[in-house]
Protein backbone atom coordinates (compact mmCIF):
# COMPACT_ATOMS: atom_id res chain seq x y z
CA UNK A 1 0.00 0.00 0.00
CA UNK A 2 1.46 3.47 -0.62
CA UNK A 3 2.67 5.36 1.34
CA UNK A 4 0.28 8.68 2.61
CA UNK A 5 2.03 11.96 1.45
CA UNK A 6 -0.46 14.53 2.96
CA UNK A 7 -1.58 15.96 6.67
CA UNK A 8 -4.94 17.15 7.60
CA UNK A 9 -6.62 19.84 7.23
CA UNK A 10 -6.68 20.87 10.67
CA UNK A 11 -2.74 20.10 11.37
CA UNK A 12 -1.75 22.81 8.76
CA UNK A 13 -4.08 25.39 10.14
CA UNK A 14 -2.95 24.52 13.33
CA UNK A 15 0.47 25.33 12.15
CA UNK A 16 -0.25 28.52 10.47
CA UNK A 17 -2.14 29.86 13.39
CA UNK A 18 0.89 28.94 15.98
CA UNK A 19 3.31 30.47 13.03
CA UNK A 20 0.77 33.81 12.93
CA UNK A 21 0.89 34.23 16.60
CA UNK A 22 4.17 33.11 17.05
CA UNK A 23 5.15 36.66 14.66
CA UNK A 24 2.41 38.72 14.89
CA UNK A 25 0.17 37.58 18.19
CA UNK A 26 2.12 39.43 20.99
CA UNK A 27 2.43 42.97 19.02
CA UNK A 28 0.05 45.52 17.66
CA UNK A 29 0.79 47.71 14.67
CA UNK A 30 -0.15 50.85 12.74
CA UNK A 31 -1.46 50.32 9.09
CA UNK A 32 -2.90 52.88 6.72
CA UNK A 33 -5.89 51.25 4.45
CA UNK A 34 -8.78 52.27 2.80
CA UNK A 35 -11.67 50.51 4.27
CA UNK A 36 -14.46 48.88 2.09
CA UNK A 37 -17.64 46.73 2.33
CA UNK A 38 -18.31 47.83 5.64
CA UNK A 39 -21.08 46.08 7.73
CA UNK A 40 -21.46 47.69 11.12
CA UNK A 41 -23.81 45.80 13.31
CA UNK A 42 -24.91 47.90 16.03
CA UNK A 43 -27.39 46.03 18.04
CA UNK A 44 -24.73 43.40 18.65
CA UNK A 45 -21.69 45.54 18.87
CA UNK A 46 -19.18 44.35 15.95
CA UNK A 47 -18.29 45.18 12.30
CA UNK A 48 -16.36 43.88 9.30
CA UNK A 49 -15.09 45.24 6.60
CA UNK A 50 -12.13 44.94 4.48
CA UNK A 51 -8.98 46.69 4.28
CA UNK A 52 -7.22 47.54 0.76
CA UNK A 53 -4.08 48.75 -0.38
CA UNK A 54 -4.49 50.88 -3.64
CA UNK A 55 -1.70 51.66 -6.07
CA UNK A 56 -3.70 54.39 -7.94
CA UNK A 57 -7.06 51.83 -8.76
CA UNK A 58 -5.71 48.83 -8.73
CA UNK A 59 -5.61 46.82 -5.51
CA UNK A 60 -2.45 45.56 -4.49
CA UNK A 61 -2.94 44.04 -1.48
CA UNK A 62 -6.69 43.30 1.01
CA UNK A 63 -7.55 40.99 3.98
CA UNK A 64 -10.50 41.33 6.45
CA UNK A 65 -11.03 42.77 8.99
CA UNK A 66 -13.12 42.93 12.01
CA UNK A 67 -13.90 45.60 15.27
CA UNK A 68 -14.98 43.36 17.97
CA UNK A 69 -17.39 44.32 21.26
CA UNK A 70 -14.58 45.26 22.85
CA UNK A 71 -13.32 47.93 20.85
CA UNK A 72 -16.53 48.55 19.57
CA UNK A 73 -17.04 52.15 20.79
CA UNK A 74 -13.79 53.11 18.57
CA UNK A 75 -16.60 53.56 15.91
CA UNK A 76 -18.50 56.31 17.52
CA UNK A 77 -15.49 57.73 19.16
CA UNK A 78 -14.30 58.38 15.70
CA UNK A 79 -17.58 59.87 14.26
CA UNK A 80 -17.83 62.04 16.98
CA UNK A 81 -14.21 63.54 16.93
CA UNK A 82 -14.17 63.56 12.88
CA UNK A 83 -17.82 64.15 11.65
CA UNK A 84 -17.20 61.24 9.32
CA UNK A 85 -19.34 58.46 8.73
CA UNK A 86 -17.41 54.77 9.52
CA UNK A 87 -18.38 53.85 5.83
CA UNK A 88 -16.89 52.67 2.37
CA UNK A 89 -14.01 54.31 0.44
CA UNK A 90 -12.05 55.87 4.18
CA UNK A 91 -8.26 56.19 4.33
CA UNK A 92 -7.62 55.47 7.46
CA UNK A 93 -4.87 54.81 10.33
CA UNK A 94 -5.46 51.89 12.01
CA UNK A 95 -4.24 50.16 15.43
CA UNK A 96 -4.27 46.27 14.52
CA UNK A 97 -3.78 43.34 16.08
CA UNK A 98 -3.23 40.04 13.91
CA UNK A 99 -5.50 36.90 14.75
CA UNK A 100 -6.14 33.71 13.00
CA UNK A 101 -9.02 31.31 13.61
CA UNK A 102 -9.21 28.24 12.68
CA UNK A 103 -12.43 28.29 11.27
CA UNK A 104 -12.55 31.42 9.76
CA UNK A 105 -9.04 32.17 8.70
CA UNK A 106 -6.63 35.39 8.92
CA UNK A 107 -8.77 38.81 10.19
CA UNK A 108 -6.89 41.88 11.64
CA UNK A 109 -8.50 43.02 14.72
CA UNK A 110 -9.04 46.96 14.73
CA UNK A 111 -8.50 48.19 18.43
CA UNK A 112 -7.96 51.65 17.67
CA UNK A 113 -8.39 55.11 15.08
CA UNK A 114 -5.93 57.76 14.42
CA UNK A 115 -8.45 60.59 14.63
CA UNK A 116 -5.57 63.08 13.81
CA UNK A 117 -4.50 61.76 11.16
CA UNK A 118 -8.20 61.77 9.51
CA UNK A 119 -8.68 65.19 10.84
CA UNK A 120 -5.12 65.91 9.39
CA UNK A 121 -6.76 65.09 6.08
CA UNK A 122 -9.76 66.42 6.04
CA UNK A 123 -8.32 69.85 6.78
CA UNK A 124 -6.06 69.01 3.81
CA UNK A 125 -9.21 68.27 1.92
CA UNK A 126 -10.93 71.50 3.03
CA UNK A 127 -7.91 73.92 2.21
CA UNK A 128 -7.99 72.40 -1.18
CA UNK A 129 -11.33 72.73 -2.20
CA UNK A 130 -10.86 76.61 -0.40
CA UNK A 131 -8.00 77.44 -2.74
CA UNK A 132 -10.28 76.16 -6.09
CA UNK A 133 -12.35 78.05 -5.17
CA UNK A 134 -10.49 81.11 -4.57
CA UNK A 135 -9.05 80.18 -8.15
CA UNK A 136 -11.58 79.81 -9.84
CA UNK A 137 -14.34 82.37 -8.21
CA UNK A 138 -11.94 85.01 -6.75
CA UNK A 139 -15.00 87.41 -6.81
CA UNK A 140 -16.92 84.42 -4.86
CA UNK A 141 -14.22 83.54 -1.89
CA UNK A 142 -10.81 85.15 -1.10
CA UNK A 143 -8.35 85.54 1.68
CA UNK A 144 -7.78 88.76 3.54
CA UNK A 145 -5.81 88.57 6.28
CA UNK A 146 -5.48 85.05 6.63
CA UNK A 147 -8.98 84.73 6.54
CA UNK A 148 -11.19 83.05 4.12
CA UNK A 149 -14.07 86.00 3.10
CA UNK A 150 -17.39 85.23 0.49
CA UNK A 151 -19.23 87.60 -0.94
CA UNK A 152 -22.19 86.14 0.94
CA UNK A 153 -20.32 87.88 4.39
CA UNK A 154 -20.67 90.86 2.57
CA UNK A 155 -24.65 91.47 1.97
CA UNK A 156 -26.50 93.48 4.34
CA UNK A 157 -28.70 92.35 6.66
CA UNK A 158 -32.10 94.03 6.30
CA UNK A 159 -33.67 95.66 9.95
CA UNK A 160 -36.31 92.99 10.02
CA UNK A 161 -35.67 89.15 8.95
CA UNK A 162 -39.44 87.74 9.12
CA UNK A 163 -39.52 85.45 5.97
CA UNK A 164 -37.21 82.90 6.03
CA UNK A 165 -36.41 79.66 3.02
CA UNK A 166 -35.13 76.89 5.39
CA UNK A 167 -32.79 74.10 4.09
CA UNK A 168 -33.10 70.75 5.86
CA UNK A 169 -34.03 67.20 5.88
CA UNK A 170 -37.72 66.59 6.12
CA UNK A 171 -38.89 65.38 9.66
CA UNK A 172 -35.58 65.38 11.03
CA UNK A 173 -34.20 66.81 14.38
CA UNK A 174 -32.75 70.21 13.19
CA UNK A 175 -35.30 70.69 11.42
CA UNK A 176 -37.97 70.55 14.41
CA UNK A 177 -35.23 72.35 16.60
CA UNK A 178 -35.28 75.36 13.93
CA UNK A 179 -38.96 75.30 13.47
CA UNK A 180 -39.54 75.00 17.58
CA UNK A 181 -37.36 77.69 18.69
CA UNK A 182 -38.56 80.45 15.77
CA UNK A 183 -42.33 79.15 16.87
CA UNK A 184 -41.46 79.73 20.32
CA UNK A 185 -39.52 82.37 20.81
CA UNK A 186 -40.98 83.93 23.89
CA UNK A 187 -40.94 88.36 22.37
CA UNK A 188 -44.42 87.32 20.18
CA UNK A 189 -42.39 87.72 16.86
CA UNK A 190 -44.05 85.98 13.93
CA UNK A 191 -42.18 83.95 11.20
CA UNK A 192 -43.02 82.62 7.52
CA UNK A 193 -40.81 80.05 6.83
CA UNK A 194 -40.74 78.06 3.29
CA UNK A 195 -39.43 74.78 3.47
CA UNK A 196 -36.61 73.42 0.71
CA UNK A 197 -36.44 69.21 2.18
CA UNK A 198 -32.91 68.18 0.96
CA UNK A 199 -30.75 65.00 2.02
CA UNK A 200 -28.14 66.62 4.39
CA UNK A 201 -25.73 62.91 4.13
CA UNK A 202 -24.99 60.65 1.79
CA UNK A 203 -24.32 61.46 -2.13
CA UNK A 204 -27.04 63.01 -3.01
CA UNK A 205 -26.80 65.53 -0.30
CA UNK A 206 -24.30 68.11 -1.85
CA UNK A 207 -26.48 68.23 -4.99
CA UNK A 208 -29.87 68.49 -3.22
CA UNK A 209 -28.45 71.43 -1.02
CA UNK A 210 -26.30 73.58 -3.61
CA UNK A 211 -29.58 73.39 -5.86
CA UNK A 212 -32.00 74.87 -3.39
CA UNK A 213 -29.65 77.49 -2.64
CA UNK A 214 -29.33 78.28 -6.53
CA UNK A 215 -32.64 78.20 -6.57
CA UNK A 216 -33.66 80.54 -3.30
CA UNK A 217 -30.61 83.17 -4.80
CA UNK A 218 -32.95 83.47 -7.80
CA UNK A 219 -35.97 85.11 -6.00
CA UNK A 220 -36.69 87.98 -5.69
CA UNK A 221 -38.04 89.95 -1.97
CA UNK A 222 -39.39 86.63 -1.74
CA UNK A 223 -37.45 85.55 1.47
CA UNK A 224 -34.81 87.97 3.91
CA UNK A 225 -32.91 84.94 4.95
CA UNK A 226 -31.86 81.32 4.07
CA UNK A 227 -31.26 79.19 6.89
CA UNK A 228 -29.03 75.53 6.34
CA UNK A 229 -29.63 73.42 9.19
CA UNK A 230 -29.45 69.63 9.84
CA UNK A 231 -28.84 67.94 13.62
CA UNK A 232 -25.81 66.10 15.05
CA UNK A 233 -27.45 63.10 16.99
CA UNK A 234 -25.98 59.97 15.35
CA UNK A 235 -25.72 61.07 12.01
CA UNK A 236 -21.90 61.65 11.57
CA UNK A 237 -21.60 62.43 8.00
CA UNK A 238 -20.40 66.25 6.84
CA UNK A 239 -19.25 66.00 3.83
CA UNK A 240 -21.38 67.38 1.90
CA UNK A 241 -20.91 70.85 3.79
CA UNK A 242 -17.33 70.53 2.45
CA UNK A 243 -18.11 69.97 -0.92
CA UNK A 244 -17.18 72.33 -3.51
CA UNK A 245 -20.88 72.60 -4.80
CA UNK A 246 -22.22 73.74 -1.48
CA UNK A 247 -19.73 76.00 -0.39
CA UNK A 248 -19.84 77.76 -4.06
CA UNK A 249 -23.60 78.22 -3.64
CA UNK A 250 -23.71 79.59 -0.15
CA UNK A 251 -20.67 82.16 -1.25
CA UNK A 252 -23.03 83.05 -4.37
CA UNK A 253 -26.09 83.09 -2.48
CA UNK A 254 -28.18 86.63 -3.17
CA UNK A 255 -29.95 86.21 0.18
CA UNK A 256 -27.52 86.05 3.97
CA UNK A 257 -27.01 82.36 4.86
CA UNK A 258 -27.37 81.18 8.51
CA UNK A 259 -25.91 77.89 9.11
CA UNK A 260 -26.70 75.59 12.01
CA UNK A 261 -25.01 72.26 11.32
CA UNK A 262 -25.25 70.60 14.79
CA UNK A 263 -21.21 70.00 14.61
CA UNK A 264 -19.51 70.78 17.41
CA UNK A 265 -15.99 69.90 17.03
CA UNK A 266 -15.12 71.00 13.46
CA UNK A 267 -16.11 74.09 11.29
CA UNK A 268 -17.48 73.75 8.01
CA UNK A 269 -16.85 75.19 4.57
CA UNK A 270 -20.67 76.07 4.26
CA UNK A 271 -19.74 77.14 7.89
CA UNK A 272 -17.28 79.41 7.09
CA UNK A 273 -18.42 81.11 4.02
CA UNK A 274 -21.91 81.73 5.09
CA UNK A 275 -22.99 85.30 6.60
CA UNK A 276 -23.74 84.04 9.75
CA UNK A 277 -22.53 80.40 11.41
CA UNK A 278 -24.02 78.93 14.35
CA UNK A 279 -23.69 75.53 16.66
CA UNK A 280 -26.45 74.09 15.95
CA UNK A 281 -30.21 74.83 14.52
CA UNK A 282 -31.60 76.04 17.70
CA UNK A 283 -28.68 78.27 18.43
CA UNK A 284 -29.16 79.24 14.40
CA UNK A 285 -32.81 80.19 15.05
CA UNK A 286 -32.18 82.30 18.22
CA UNK A 287 -29.86 84.35 16.12
CA UNK A 288 -32.22 85.32 13.64
CA UNK A 289 -34.59 86.21 16.42
CA UNK A 290 -31.47 88.36 18.22
CA UNK A 291 -31.31 90.08 15.01
CA UNK A 292 -35.09 91.01 14.97
CA UNK A 293 -34.44 91.95 18.38
CA UNK A 294 -32.40 94.84 17.57
CA UNK A 295 -35.05 96.49 15.56
CA UNK A 296 -37.59 96.32 18.09
CA UNK A 297 -34.83 97.85 20.21
CA UNK A 298 -34.20 100.57 17.89
CA UNK A 299 -38.22 100.80 17.33
CA UNK A 300 -38.50 101.47 20.96
CA UNK A 301 -36.20 103.83 21.02
CA UNK A 302 -37.21 105.80 18.52
CA UNK A 303 -40.64 106.05 19.93
CA UNK A 304 -39.18 106.49 23.40
CA UNK A 305 -37.35 109.57 21.39
CA UNK A 306 -39.66 111.51 19.49
CA UNK A 307 -41.40 111.30 22.97
CA UNK A 308 -38.98 113.35 24.58
CA UNK A 309 -38.61 115.38 21.77
CA UNK A 310 -42.39 116.11 21.45
CA UNK A 311 -42.43 116.73 25.27
CA UNK A 312 -39.59 119.29 24.51
CA UNK A 313 -41.29 121.04 21.96
CA UNK A 314 -44.14 121.30 24.24
CA UNK A 315 -42.30 122.85 26.95
CA UNK A 316 -40.20 125.23 24.33
CA UNK A 317 -43.74 126.06 22.95
CA UNK A 318 -45.11 126.81 26.33
CA UNK A 319 -42.11 128.82 27.41
CA UNK A 320 -42.17 130.74 23.70
CA UNK A 321 -46.08 131.57 24.46
CA UNK A 322 -45.22 132.85 27.67
CA UNK A 323 -42.44 135.01 26.30
CA UNK A 324 -44.50 135.97 23.69
CA UNK A 325 -47.36 137.24 26.32
CA UNK A 326 -45.14 138.76 28.52
CA UNK A 327 -43.50 140.76 25.23
CA UNK A 328 -47.00 141.66 23.83
CA UNK A 329 -48.31 143.02 27.42
CA UNK A 330 -45.39 144.97 27.83
CA UNK A 331 -45.61 146.14 23.97
CA UNK A 332 -49.00 147.08 25.08
CA UNK A 333 -48.20 148.51 28.52
CA UNK A 334 -45.71 150.79 26.16
CA UNK A 335 -48.48 152.01 23.83
CA UNK A 336 -51.14 152.98 26.47
CA UNK A 337 -48.40 154.73 28.32
CA UNK A 338 -47.12 156.59 24.77
CA UNK A 339 -51.15 157.02 24.04
CA UNK A 340 -51.81 158.47 27.45
CA UNK A 341 -48.94 160.95 26.91
CA UNK A 342 -50.00 161.98 23.73
CA UNK A 343 -53.67 162.39 24.92
CA UNK A 344 -52.13 164.54 27.53
CA UNK A 345 -50.44 166.69 25.48
CA UNK A 346 -53.17 167.09 23.29
CA UNK A 347 -55.72 168.00 26.09
CA UNK A 348 -52.93 170.60 27.33
CA UNK A 349 -52.75 171.93 23.70
CA UNK A 350 -56.65 172.26 23.67
CA UNK A 351 -56.67 173.55 26.94
CA UNK A 352 -54.50 176.08 26.11
CA UNK A 353 -56.38 176.74 22.85
CA UNK A 354 -59.64 176.94 25.02
CA UNK A 355 -61.23 179.93 26.67
CA UNK A 356 -60.53 179.77 29.72
CA UNK A 357 -56.70 180.09 28.60
CA UNK A 358 -57.41 182.98 26.54
CA UNK A 359 -59.49 184.56 28.79
CA UNK A 360 -56.40 183.95 31.83
CA UNK A 361 -54.63 185.77 29.23
CA UNK A 362 -56.74 188.79 29.42
CA UNK A 363 -58.98 188.43 26.50
CA UNK A 364 -62.55 189.13 27.10
CA UNK A 365 -64.89 186.25 24.75
CA UNK A 366 -68.64 188.59 23.40
CA UNK A 367 -72.09 186.25 23.65
CA UNK A 368 -75.09 187.02 21.86
CA UNK A 369 -78.37 184.87 23.33
CA UNK A 370 -75.57 182.97 24.85
CA UNK A 371 -73.56 182.30 21.74
CA UNK A 372 -70.37 183.12 21.48
CA UNK A 373 -69.68 186.01 18.72
CA UNK A 374 -66.39 186.18 16.76
CA UNK A 375 -66.65 189.01 14.54
CA UNK A 376 -68.02 192.51 15.21
CA UNK A 377 -70.07 192.69 11.94
CA UNK A 378 -72.65 190.29 13.24
CA UNK A 379 -73.99 192.92 15.94
CA UNK A 380 -76.42 195.48 15.30
CA UNK A 381 -76.55 198.77 17.66
CA UNK A 382 -78.48 198.48 21.11
CA UNK A 383 -78.34 194.62 21.08
CA UNK A 384 -77.77 193.30 24.31
CA UNK A 385 -75.02 191.38 24.90
CA UNK A 386 -72.49 189.45 27.70
CA UNK A 387 -69.20 190.43 27.87
CA UNK A 388 -66.93 187.52 29.81
CA UNK A 389 -63.71 188.35 31.52
CA UNK A 390 -61.50 185.82 33.40
CA UNK A 391 -63.19 186.75 37.25
CA UNK A 392 -66.65 187.73 35.85
CA UNK A 393 -69.37 188.66 33.72
CA UNK A 394 -71.01 191.86 32.67
CA UNK A 395 -74.20 192.88 30.53
CA UNK A 396 -73.82 195.26 27.78
CA UNK A 397 -75.98 197.23 25.16
CA UNK A 398 -74.11 197.64 21.55
CA UNK A 399 -73.95 201.05 20.73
Amino acid sequence: MAKQNYIQLSDLVDAIGESLHENFGKNRYRIIAEITDVKVYYQRSYAFLNLVEKEGDEIVAATGGVIWRDHFHIIKDFEKATGVSFSQNLKLVLEIEVQFHNRYGLRISIVGIDETYTLGKLEQDRTKVLNNLIASHPKSVWMRDGEYRSANQLIKLPMVMQKIALIAAPGSDGRRDFLHELANNGYGLGYAVEEFPAQVQGDAAAGQIATHLNKISKTNGVFHSVAVVRGGGGNTDFSAFDSHEVALAVADCSLPVFTGIGHERNVSIADLLSHTSQKTPTKCAAGITEHNLNYLAFVQGAEDDIKKRVLRMLDQFRQQTKNAEMNLLKSLQWRITKERQKLEHAAEKLNMAGPIDTLQRGFALVYKDNKHVAKGVGLNPEEDIEIRFADKRIKATTK
